[in-house]
């Protein structure tokens, strides 16, 4: 009963803070004589391209075709997901800003995705791909892709 009321203690005092932090906002708000309103018609104004990030492209055949050559070849588990799958679902996860836990794409769970992408930092596979790819014809936004990848499975393989 007193783990309960901790909970509830927390509970109460995280939306006290959240309503006194609402509460700011408003009355900043009002102080400029900001509107829900305004702010819709600024975001109206703005050309269509600028209201919302890139969106996220998976591999096209094209470039899969030069990375195919590169990929590591291991044994596959039954439940496991394809080379070019694991490869798309880090790219995405790295364009949401390194979320893992937003893949859901018909069964791997993010925990699998985060695994493996650390096994290949472990092995440097991630700095052998981005090095093998600097001379291809992918385009210069995926290579930087790939790049920021590369380091982040070199921090990660220096941070163990």
């Amino acid at each position: 009963m007193e783990k309960t009321s901790e909970i509830t203690g927390y509970s109460t005092a995280f939306a006290a803070s959240a309503t006194a932090d609402l509460q700011l906002i408003q009355r900043v708000m009002s102080e400029l004589g900001v509107t829900s309103e305004t702010i819709l018609n600024a975001m109206d104004a703005l050309p269509p391209q600028s209201r919302s990030r890139n969106p996220f492209t998976e591999l096209s055949d094209e470039e899969w075709s030069t990375i195919v050559p590169l990929m590591p070849t291991e044994p596959r588990q039954s439940n496991a997901i394809g080379n070019r799958e694991f490869v798309n679902a880090v790219l995405a996860a790295m364009h949401r800003g390194g979320r893992w836990n937003d893949y859901r794409k018909n069964g791997p769970y993010p925990d699998a995705i985060r695994r493996r992408f650390g096994r290949w930092a472990h092995l440097s596979r991630w700095q052998a791909l981005f090095d093998a790819i600097t001379n291809t014809d992918l385009t210069d936004e995926r290579k930087n892709q790939l790049k920021a990848i590369s380091e982040r499975a070199e921090r990660l393989r220096e941070k163990n």
